[in-house]
């Protein structure tokens, strides 16, 4: 993992000093831009009021004001400097005192950054860098688009984060995107949101594959500031393991698949790197077995396009096979790499020797 780690301070090196260049460089905003939100029902027409809102719920958020010029200061990625930084739109549960103008910590503002809206122009989008790490398509996958009067429409999907200040204020809040300061644009409003299940709330996903996949695999997303995160039958358990829910089970007489439905993502600070593991089958044979798994096939594309190849063999005792053919949970299953393993960071992830697999039902 120290070269995914080399490659990310390498960049960010790269960029501040590209920073020193440009520092400055930017129009001040316009008095004509005021900063206004607000957010409506799912419909984007009914105003949302008092109603009583659960995650998976959606609100419709309209901006007006935001200076599409403005912001041209903040982290040097994925928006280069002297570029227009953008807004972020997002739902949370933040302190009173949350704004970055008035140096509040990060600490201050919970929200689940993968349902976080990232409003910007379509002209500064084009001038962020595509190659050699597509920064682009990182910020494509949150983007709403902002006008030139400086409008924009974002669709959230509400949902808990995992750690909130103890007198948080549930809301929709916009703030300077990537660490860029403007206090015009910090903007709330508060909504009555109950974290108890509503009739959109997702179904946790049964976690009936569980797979850490290497030693190094957490240490990994913990050295590049980044995160696992699951989706479509994926997530990941209270240790940081990979889990799938079990999709189709054709094993008679200790031979057959075990298919599962989901799709795990790993990525580093920014996106810069971002990998996709999908849609795990695992073949039976007796003792023998085989785990193959849909994987992306650059260090960068996620999960835009995957390609399946045989990752682990699976060694299972006498016992373990005994059980897995009666459909019982087997845990501790011995896993070894196979060669050949891509994109390239997966297989140096592989390097450390594979976890034991677990198999529920």
């Amino acid at each position: 993992m120290s070269r995914l780690r080399g490659l990310v301070v390498l960049f960010v090196v790269g960029a501040l000093a590209f920073s020193g260049a440009v520092a400055g460089v930017g129009p001040a905003q316009a008095e004509r831009f005021v900063p206004e939100i607000s957010v409506y029902a799912a419909d984007g027409v009914t105003p949302i009021g008092n109603t009583v809102l659960h995650p998976g719920d959606q609100v419709v958020v309209k901006g007006t004001g935001f200076d599409p010029a403005a912001n041209t200061s903040g982290l040097p990625v994925p928006v280069p400097p002297g570029v227009p930084h953008g807004t972020f739109v997002t739902f949370g549960g933040f302190a009173p005192i949350w704004q970055p103008s008035k140096n509040a910590p990060a600490s201050s503002r919970a929200e689940v950054r993968g349902k976080t809206k990232w409003a910007l122009s379509r002209s500064a989008l084009g001038r962020v860098p595509a190659a050699p790490f597509d920064l682009r398509r990182t910020i494509r996958q949150q983007w709403v688009p902002l006008d030139a009067q400086g409008r924009f429409t974002a669709r959230l999907t509400l949902a808990t984060p995992d750690k909130t200040p103890a007198n948080k204020r549930w809301g929709v809040y916009t703030y300077g995107a990537a660490n860029s300061i403007n206090a015009a644009q910090e903007k709330y409003v508060p909504l009555n949101y109950s974290t108890a299940d509503g009739p959109n709330t997702p179904k946790p996903a049964a976690q009936n594959l569980v797979w850490g996949y290497s030693p190094s695999f957490s240490n990994a997303v913990d050295a590049t500031e980044g995160a696992l995160v699951g989706k479509d039958g994926a997530d990941v358990d209270a240790r940081g393991r990979m889990t799938f829910e079990l999709a189709d089970n054709t094993i008679r007489n200790g031979r057959g698949e075990l298919r599962y439905r989901g799709t795990a993502v790993v990525y580093t600070r920014f996106h810069l790197l971002e990998i996709a593991l999908a849609d795990p089958i695992i073949r039976v044979s007796g003792t023998r077995g085989v785990l193959s798994m849909k994987t992306s096939s650059t260090d960068m594309n996620g999960d835009d396009h995957l390609r399946r190849t045989d990752v682990a063999d699976l060694h299972l005792t006498a016992a373990q096979a005994a059980r897995l053919a009666q459909s019982q949970d087997v845990s501790g299953v011995k896993a070894t790499f196979r060669g050949g393993i891509t994109p390239t960071s997966l297989a140096a992830l592989s390097l450390s020797g594979a976890d034991a697999v677990d198999v529920r039902f």
